[in-house]
């Protein structure tokens, strides 16, 4: 068994070592505490991205798939993003580890220098003067960008199918009433307009001249960004080189300097979990955004040097019951269901301890969040694993010998292991579930036209207060998995959106996600912690991993690399 585990390694190290060879040739900020020379320039930044085993699927803004705000996210910009300064690296304000949230008061200019809702129809953007586009040879000549390359942006994705129900409905018109003005006509106001406009999903900015030569090829793709994208090998990595002409700077303890720093960034694109563990611990990556859990213990053993920051997970995961149809229409089952289940014993076995109990619909590090102990007693009783009470209140809603269902999950192993567990936990109430795992599109396609007759266990992206809500819980809504149907609950959300008062819409919000757990359209299950790296010599970095919506570039773009420190430890 020893020389089978060692020929892995090799096999590991090897594997990566030739994914890796393909690969080959607005604010202040402090310096971090190890910091004791001035920021260089130079070198290659290779990262181990969260999506690290997914292919893009498409390198247009418009079409539907949210990794392009991942992939696009080097080369072009929105005209909101996250202000660093109100991270880690400086107030500690908010961590900017959420997949695609972040409050109004840590965001900051991009694009757009400046904004104001002029009446509560009417928003105003001030573009940036001096922002240059990237010369694309085929595509465009550099040239400045303009609020009608806005404009144009935006009717792009209007002009596009309805792909989220309701996600423009609020908007009127976009309109450039002069080369540095957007104006932004509303039906409503829409308190969710920054992750709508400013810095959410579908917000790049592309050029027309870019659409025009086709934006679904990468050879074509260019933007504003701080680095240009130079190569794709499908399979292999992704490679962005510095831009020179980027307008960017940052402040680091009072100089002020250019960005990016690093000259290349590359992404590998490495699928086997055991290989991607290897490249960072032989330094073959500089980051590794997202490693499980279960690795935490042997890379403190085998590589102690690294620096590493556990943010909250990026995923939720949640079994939708069908509550359009018997038994999951009457709450007696759902809330039986839910202490049927031990989440304690599945963060043990299946997470090893490191997880939080309720992540679900709002995360854990959100000032929205609340806690299970301050939940109503009703609500707090659905994490107790209880199976008496469990049969009691299925007995009560006319199941004494409980029923047979069955729960579609997908193909991966953890999907599994985690339907496996609850059906197990629910056989002992005298539910019977008949797991039916699909491969990824068929389980997708499946949910999309609620082809499923009982329950659907779902691994929802974190998203925003109000995507969480609408998504999870509002009528007819695709990833509405419950098929929940509450006009309270559609009415609240919508009274929330279209208040303009921070508090009273934050008070509305919290309110919706306590009784959405209290209804417990959903089993509420664990969310696994996992771990972020980077090597000593990656300085300015603070962990952080989120700018915008998925949309790291920004803290990649500050990062430089300490070339004699890298030198010096023998790599």
């Amino acid at each position: 068994m020893k020389r089978r585990a060692l020929w892995l390694m090799v096999s590991c190290l090897m594997a990566a070592s030739l994914v890796l060879a393909s690969c080959a040739p607005p604010e202040g900020e402090k310096a971090a505490p190890a910091e004791e020379k001035d920021p260089q320039y130079g070198g290659t930044l290779t990262i181990l991205t969260t999506f690290c085993d997914l292919e893009h699927l498409s390198f247009d803004h418009a079409d539907v798939q949210w990794m392009h705000n991942y992939t696009a996210g080097p080369y072009q910009e929105t005209l909101l993003v996250g202000d660093l300064q109100k991270g880690p690296r400086g107030t500690g304000e908010w961590s900017f580890t959420s997949m695609a949230y972040i409050p109004e008061g840590v965001t900051t200019g991009c694009l757009a220098e400046s904004w104001e809702w002029t009446d509560p129809s009417t928003l105003v953007f001030h573009i940036r003067q001096g922002v240059m586009w990237q010369d694309k040879p085929g595509v465009m000549e550099a040239r400045e960008l303009t609020a009608d390359d806005v404009v144009s942006s935006w009717d792009r994705i209007l002009a596009k199918p309805a792909f989220v129900p309701g996600r423009y409905d609020w908007i009127d018109s976009f309109s450039a009433p002069d080369k540095y003005t957007v104006v932004v006509k509303a039906n409503e106001f829409n308190a969710n307009w920054p992750y709508r406009l400013g810095w959410g999903y579908y917000t790049m900015i592309c050029p027309p001249e870019l659409a025009e030569a086709g934006a679904r090829d990468w050879e074509n793709a260019c933007g504003t960004g701080p680095f240009m994208l130079t190569d794709y090998i499908k399979g292999t990595c992704t490679t962005y080189e510095r831009n020179p002409d980027y307008w960017g700077t940052t402040t680091i303890d009072g100089k002020e300097y250019q960005l990016p720093f690093v000259d290349k960034m590359v992404w590998p694109i490495i699928a086997d979990e055991s290989t991607q563990l290897a490249a960072l611990r032989t330094a073959q990556v500089d980051v590794a955004e997202e490693v499980a859990w279960h690795y935490a213990e042997s890379l403190e053993e085998t590589t102690p040097e690294l620096q590493r920051w556990q943010p909250e997970g990026e995923l939720q995961n949640a079994i939708g019951m069908r509550a359009d149809t018997p038994p999951f229409d009457d709450i007696r089952v759902r809330q039986a269901l839910n202490m049927a289940v031990d989440r304690q014993g599945m963060i043990e076995s299946l997470m090893g301890g490191h997880a939080i109990l309720l992540n679900f619909p709002f995360c854990a590090d959100w000032e929205l969040y609340t806690p299970i102990d301050e939940l109503p007693e009703s609500a707090q009783e659905l994490f107790t694993y209880n199976s008496e009470k469990a049969k009691a209140l299925l007995a009560e809603a006319g199941y004494p010998e409980g029923f047979k269902c069955e729960m579609v999950c997908n193909n991966l192993q953890a999907s599994i292991d985690m339907a496996s567990m609850v059906a197990s936990n629910l056989a002992d109430v005298g539910v019977e579930v008949e797991l039916k795992p699909l491969e990824y599109g068929a389980y997708l396609g499946t949910m999309y036209s609620k082809r499923y007759e009982h329950m659907y266990l779902t691994h929802f992206g974190t998203g925003n207060p109000f995507s969480r809500i609408r998504e999870t819980m509002l009528s007819g809504q695709n990833w509405n998995t419950a098929l929940w149907d509450d006009s309270s609950v559609d009415e609240k959300w919508y009274q929330a959106r279209r208040e303009m008062d921070v508090s009273e819409r934050n008070r509305l919000l919290k309110e919706l996600c306590v009784y959405a757990i209290d209804q417990c359209p959903y089993i509420m299950l664990p969310t696994a912690h996992y771990y972020r790296y980077a090597w000593p010599w990656v300085r300015n970095y603070y962990g952080e991993n989120r700018a915008g919506a998925v949309n790291p570039s920004p803290i990649y773009g500050r990062i430089w690399l300490d070339l004699e420190q890298k030198a010096a430890m023998g790599y």
